[in-house]
């Protein structure tokens, strides 16, 4: 940035005389409000800031490998732990009630705002050059505010909400109904994020031409405005206008409801009817505490340079530490929450229901069933038979022709996409050398169900032998590993591709490619003939009917009449490793991603990076996001058949929509696919003549 030019005068300044002058004159300017020279006055010739610099928490080198790994277990804690509870209280019918509905939503907007701040700090921890672009500070700067202030009026409804169920409890049904706890919780997003751009709008009008520095670790109030070379009387005056009346609406409306409550609890004749109405409010208290008691101290000051300085530890608490605490408070301190924790636990593990990392294969088994282990006469199972998706007769033409429709899709996309990027030496790359395995893995793993399920549609008899049973189940577990290692190889692309724009051709070199590429393949394989070993050693010797459309390994677990212990434990451990390992890979590197777009300067250079990753982000998501929701459903009888119409989207649907996804999205595929089409139609025009010759 541009140095401020030194007035002339008779006898030359000292550099370190000016300096000293001109901090007085500075410091001055921004205290008193009736100087309105400002500093972009005094500059003559100034530019215009485009970036910022985060001072952090420290500038002690050897500090920042250490803050970071502290920061990263505090973030992963609090991700954990708020979308755990958001997850209970969806899956859990018991907690279906007006008091969790608002606490789902206050974990939502806790984890909102963590990870509005969290990931670009992490970035910085590692950095050098701790840079954030303008307009990614003011996109930070605006969420912050509003989810800071949908907080605070979050915490007010809930308040609302226990002094209706203790006050009122005769009338709580009515009162609290589900259109008055849909306005209750939509108001505070509402006058949160309008808020918030109103604070955005008169921080966009302050000029910022001179130092870049913000001495904070995310884009904050206070020290932007010391920043600031214009005026900022208007800024300040709203700043304390905002943060008080909020401050003290929401705080008054909390402290009269808990008046109400107090009063309505001290009227009580039972000692254990208070005990019980004061721990229901417990645990909302322990969070307004460490919420609202931070945030006094943080806004109702000043700015100066002392008050940032102490800004910074005291916003370590309200944006990490309340995240964290909120979601424990809650869980450890409510006896509902508890026991439904205990009861998806036990749901989990002890009744053995699993998630395999394949197509929402869900089974409910027994550790120690009776009836598997009296049944030691029968006889050995030499074949199965494919119960498929319906037993209705009148529907399996519909679905034969259905099915065969979407199998020939899915061939003629993935192929012409494998096709495509083998004959434009522009698709050369990495990006589009691992997009021709994911489409390869896709092609493959549906093509190893579904000719048995066409055939098993027009059959009377829908069998499969034991061997073929086994190939199936091998490489179907295969190859879906394969595809969750695949799409965290491509994850790792963009970030390279990215965030290391330089090294790109040296860090992603045709060995490194190849060595990316076949992990998956080499892993996959040998974890799935770990398992289809471990489930085909089982013993079956009753019923041979599988509740599926091909040889999965739930159902087949359920037909074992041998101990299912150590194969159910090796299906859980994998299932975890798996999803969370290859999970954890896409969102790390989609963290650096994000904070490095953010710091292009570039409109254009941000809207390209972000088509780059678009189409793999929604791969991602389509073949994540089932998983997801299936893991949160609470186990019922009906699970397995819920199981067969998951698979068939993993199945099918996303290997079709995979290569229309990565061709509709992206300028390179759709002028590779046009310069195809052309050289055929000009090689067809040039053939055509001689035929007409002749």
């Amino acid at each position: 940035m541009g140095k401020i030019e030194k007035p002339n005068r008779q006898e030359p300044l000292s550099d370190d005389l000016y300096n000293m002058n001109f901090q007085v004159i500075q410091a001055m300017v921004f205290k008193k409000g009736h100087w309105k020279t400002d500093k972009c006055n005094v500059k003559e010739n100034h530019t215009t800031v485009t970036e910022f610099i985060f001072l952090g928490l420290t500038d002690r080198a050897e500090l920042q490998p250490v803050l970071f790994v502290v920061f990263l277990l505090v973030y992963l804690i609090t991700v954990i732990g708020n979308v755990t509870m958001i997850c209970l209280i969806r899956s859990d019918s018991k907690l279906h009630t007006p008091m969790y509905f608002f606490l789902s939503h206050l974990s939502f907007v806790d984890l909102c705002y963590a990870t509005t701040v969290t990931p670009q700090m992490l970035v910085n921890f590692l950095s050098k050059r701790k840079t954030i672009s303008f307009v990614g500070c003011i996109i930070q700067f605006n969420f912050f505010i509003a989810l800071i202030i949908t907080d605070y009026y979050m915490l007010t409804v809930m308040a609302y909400d226990r002094y209706m169920a203790i006050c009122k409890p005769l009338l709580y049904a009515s009162k609290m109904s589900r259109r008055v706890c849909l306005c209750l919780v939509a108001a505070p997003y509402i006058y949160g994020f309008a808020n918030g751009l109103v604070q955005t709008i008169l921080m966009l009008r302050l000029t910022f031409c001179g130092p870049n520095e913000i001495n904070h670790f995310y884009c904050a109030d206070p020290p932007l405005m010391v920043l600031a070379c214009s005026d900022t009387y208007v800024k300040k005056t709203a700043m304390f206008v905002v943060a008080g009346s909020n401050l003290i609406c929401s705080l008054t409306i909390i402290l009269i409801s808990y008046i109400f409550i107090f009063t309505t609890i001290l009227r009580m004749r039972s000692a254990e009817g208070r005990r019980k109405a004061v721990s229901t409010c417990g645990s909302h208290m322990t969070a307004v505490t460490i919420f609202f008691g931070t945030l006094f101290c943080m806004h109702l000051r000043p700015p100066s340079e002392t008050s940032v300085e102490q800004g910074k530890i005291v916003a370590v608490f309200y944006i990490f530490v309340s995240p964290m605490l909120n979601p424990f408070i809650y869980s450890l301190r409510n006896k509902d929450v508890k026991n439904a924790l205990r009861k998806f636990i036990k749901n989990l593990i002890a009744n053995v229901t699993y998630l395999y990392p394949y197509p929402g294969l869900i089974f409910i088994a027994s550790r120690a069933d009776p009836e598997k282990m009296d049944l030691t006469n029968g006889s050995m199972v030499t074949e199965f038979i494919l119960l498929g998706l319906t037993d209705r007769p009148e529907l399996q033409p519909l679905l034969f022709v259905l099915f065969l429709a979407v199998y020939l899709v899915t061939l003629f996309v993935n192929l012409g996409m494998i096709t495509l990027i083998r004959l434009d030496s522009r698709l050369h790359t990495p990006m589009y050398f691992f997009l021709t395995n994911l489409a390869f893995v896709d092609l493959c793993y549906t093509s190893n169900t579904t000719p048995q399920m066409l055939a098993n549609f027009l059959s009377a008899k829908k069998t499969i032998s034991f061997v073929g049973c086994f190939i199936q189940c091998y490489i179907f577990i295969a190859l879906v590993l394969t595809e969750f290692y695949m799409l965290a190889a491509m994850a790792y692309d963009r970030y390279v591709a990215i965030c290391n724009p330089l090294r790109y051709s040296v860090k992603m070199s045709r060995q490194v490619c190849i060595g990316l590429a076949t992990f998956p393949y080499v892993y996959g394989f040998s974890e799935g003939l770990f398992q289809a070993i471990l489930t085909f050693h089982l013993t079956f010797c009753r019923s041979n009917v599988i509740n599926h459309f091909y040889c999965a390994d739930p159902p087949l677990i359920k037909l074992s009449c041998s101990d299912t212990y150590v194969k159910e434990l090796t299906l859980l451990i994998s299932a975890g490793f798996h999803l969370s390992t290859s999970l954890t890979i896409i969102l790390v590197s989609y963290a650096f991603i994000i904070a490095s777009i953010l710091r292009i300067k570039s409109a254009e250079g941000r809207r390209k990076a972000f088509s780059t990753c678009g189409s793999h982000v929604m791969a991602v998501t389509l073949f994540y996001g089932t998983l997801f929701c299936t893991y949160v459903k609470p186990p019922t009888d009906k699970t397995v058949e819920e199981s067969k119409i998951i698979a068939v989207f993993y199945t099918f649907v996303s290997p079709l929509l995979n290569p229309l996804i990565y061709s509709l999205r992206n300028q390179d595929v759709k002028q590779a696919l046009r310069n195809v089409l052309r050289r055929n139609t000009l090689r067809t025009m040039s053939v055509c003549p001689l035929f007409i010759k002749q």
